[in-house]
């Protein structure tokens, strides 16, 4: 019985030690790429660009570890695409657009440009801009971004 109660508490040992390890850090989180700042953006109803760096999971300049493609274009909160294709440009920058927002992938995927056209349709407008990346397969790095009416 001792031997049995030796095993089980090293075993048990064991068992949260691995637990904890696993739970505490994530290798991947560190240098999975994501846009700097919150992930919505807001623009007013004019037309205009802004530019967002990718960085890494603690905020650094991204790394190119992991890397990201773009899956596509969806309605905020829904699982339609509004467009998947993406085009490369001569300087090999990708480029994706719907409507009336385009999104330019550029510097070897460390800048992401947002370009929205003037809003005149009196609402507020929203799209999910959808990536994976290879680790998890999750939408890392992702913006929503929000076009005001007024």
């Amino acid at each position: 019985i001792k031997t049995f109660m030796k095993a089980s508490k090293l075993l048990w040992t064991v068992v949260m030690a691995l637990t904890f390890v696993l739970t505490s850090c994530d290798p991947f989180s560190q240098n999975e790429p994501t846009i700097e700042g919150d992930r919505y953006k807001y623009f007013d109803s004019s037309a205009q660009r802004q530019s967002f760096r990718v960085v890494n999971g603690s905020g650094k300049q991204y790394n190119h570890k992991v890397d990201w493609h773009i899956i596509g274009i969806l309605e905020e909160n829904s699982s339609t695409y509004l467009t998947k294709k993406v085009d490369t440009l001569s300087n090999g920058d990708f480029r994706i657009s719907y409507d009336w927002v385009t999104f330019t992938v550029k510097e070897n995927k460390s800048v992401i440009d947002v370009e929205v056209q003037k809003n005149e349709t009196g609402k507020d407008r929203s799209v999910f801009f959808a990536t994976s990346n290879s680790y998890k397969q999750a939408y890392l790095p992702n913006m929503i971004v929000t076009q005001r009416a007024k």
